[in-house]
């Protein structure tokens, strides 16, 4: 048997068009720069919190990158004081309640290219208030804004592929569709589509287009 890969660190990168901009909003969120290069079309930087990179690449002129705002998930030790300092910089995060895989709270930001931010805590602090009971109706979920552009685009027929073990068939229509690295995919109704984000560490939300395959055919 194949000796399963070790993943030492995974860095997210993403396409910016002010990377000072870029780089001065994940300075608000304790990112450092610890890499950087400049060429007359490109530059890019390389910012990390604890073991954690992010890098911004920026291009002239710029990549069609899709419009789908791409998604950052960061959990931090102390949610409050995070969502004070960034409202004391003039940003204005939203607070979304305290969902089960967040107790210590969860918040969204935009950064300065519309990409969606959420911020969260894992745990609930003693220093915290109670946690008041909530409708999950309230909660947000990047999974509606998913559901709703596949809406927009026309829908889909497909009927949702997840089974449980043991169990039949989810009986419910499909509503977003989800990939995993290794290239697999399958369309989900809502409540699947959270519970595979929750504990697949590999699952996202995929597009709908052509992905690769249509970026690769301009060439």
């Amino acid at each position: 048997m194949a000796m399963k890969p070790v993943l030492r660190r995974m860095d997210a990168a993403t396409y910016v068009k002010d990377i000072e901009a870029s780089r001065a909003f994940y300075e608000l969120l304790g990112f450092s720069e610890v890499r950087s290069g400049r060429g007359p079309a490109s530059a890019w930087s390389a910012m990390r919190n604890g073991r954690d990179t992010i890098l911004l690449t920026w291009t002239r002129p710029p990549l069609p990158v899709p419009q789908f705002p791409l998604l950052f998930y960061f959990f931090f030790e102390d949610l409050d004081s995070l969502l004070r300092a960034l409202g004391d910089a003039g940003l204005k995060p939203v607070h979304f309640g305290h969902p089960p895989h967040a107790p210590g709270g969860e918040a969204k930001i935009t950064d300065p290219d519309g990409n969606t931010i959420l911020l969260a805590q894992e745990e609930h602090s003693p220093s915290q208030p109670p946690v008041p009971e909530e409708n999950e109706r309230d909660w947000f979920s990047i999974l509606k804004e998913a559901a709703a552009l596949v809406q927009a685009g026309g829908g889909t027929t497909a009927r949702c592929e997840i089974r449980s073990t043991g169990t039949a068939a989810c009986p419910q229509p499909a509503e977003v569709k989800l990939a995993d690295s290794a290239g697999h995919s399958a369309w989900a109704c809502l409540a699947h589509a959270d519970e595979i984000l929750v504990t697949v560490p590999s699952a996202f939300i995929a597009g709908q287009d052509a992905g690769l395959i249509a970026f690769l055919s301009h060439g």
